[in-house]
């Protein structure tokens, strides 16, 4: 279990974050009524005792918001020569969704569903966790719950509550494939294993620390300077499994394995075809990931693949 995790420097984060304006920006979960109730509405959802069941029922419906960076990206492009910021919070996502079938990345996705839990009486708190060499680049909640500590990931879009307990080991199997949660004694770390019946893959791990406000934005700040906002990529749970898509790259997990294939043409059809997206939105995003990468070197903060995974803290 001993990653070592890197990441781009924290000059370049720090001269990137510098070019918007942060100062409107208050993360408050139970200042998010727009966006919650809207959520509500659409789905038909009666708000009831801050429970298991009804903690399901939520994570059921919150999953069909699909993880996507496609909206980060146009975000992303429309702030880089106008004045406001990135970040794109709960009321957006939600009128996003509704009118685009839009979703979010994992941050705007764990704001999100933070405000709708605590809206509901839930005591919920974000954590940060570390993917392969890379830290602090995702996200998602524990929850309070009768006695136990819930784990709830809607940016891995694992929808099933997972309980997290130092002394026992957890498997759970979703809609896609088993999830194992195993705690590390010594540096007091949680480890999140997904498997089918071919192989298990580490995931993520991550500490069960509240992060403050500003940490969280810090980070959901930093997330804009990753590489992944170099292409698009999308997920979302269908019966036939987790569908997973970066730039023409495209492949559906089960727990019988695996389906890969290219998309050779028609990318946009084909997204929209999958994930309801509409085509516009995918030719905006494709043409701002180019503009958005020379703003970057423009301003001599973009930096290859190769570099940024080279470099550490």
């Amino acid at each position: 279990m001993g990653h070592q995790w890197k990441r781009i420097s924290i000059d370049t984060n720090e001269r990137f974050q510098s070019m918007f304006d942060l100062s409107e920006i208050r993360l408050d979960p139970h200042n998010q009524s727009g966006g919650v109730d809207e959520f509500m509405a659409y789905y038909g959802i009666a708000s009831r005792l801050p429970n298991i069941d009804f903690l399901r029922i939520i994570l059921r419906y919150f999953s069909r918001l699909p993880y996507e960076n496609i909206s980060k990206i146009i975000k992303l492009n429309r702030h880089i020569n106008s004045p406001g910021h990135p970040i794109r919070l709960p009321d957006e996502v939600m009128s996003d969704h509704a009118q685009f079938h839009l979703g979010g990345t994992c941050f705007s996705l764990t704001y999100f569903l933070h405000a709708i839990l605590s809206r509901h009486g839930f005591d919920a708190y974000p954590v940060i966790a570390h993917m392969r060499n890379r830290p602090n680049v995702h996200c998602a909640l524990v929850t309070m719950l009768e006695g136990s500590r819930i784990l709830v990931d809607p940016g891995y879009l694992l929808n099933d509550p997972m309980e997290i307990h130092p002394d026992c080991p957890r498997i759970y199997h979703s809609s896609h494939a088993g999830v194992e949660l195993v705690f590390e004694r010594e540096t007091e770390i949680y480890h999140l294993y997904t498997f089918d019946r071919l192989e298990s893959k580490w995931r993520y791990c991550f500490a069960d620390r509240p992060l403050s406000a500003d940490e969280f934005l810090n980070f959901w700040l930093e997330s804009f300077s990753a590489p992944t906002m170099h292409g698009i990529c999308l997920t979302q749970l269908s019966p036939e499994g987790r569908v997973y898509l970066h730039n023409d790259y495209l492949q559906i997990s089960s727990i019988n394995g695996k389906q890969k294939r290219r998309i050779k043409e028609n990318l946009q059809d084909v997204i929209q075809s999958i994930f309801g997206i509409d085509g516009g939105r995918v030719d905006e995003a494709l043409s701002a990931v180019e503009r958005n990468m020379e703003w970057e070197r423009e301003r001599g903060i973009y930096r290859p693949r190769e570099k940024r995974q080279n470099e550490t803290r």
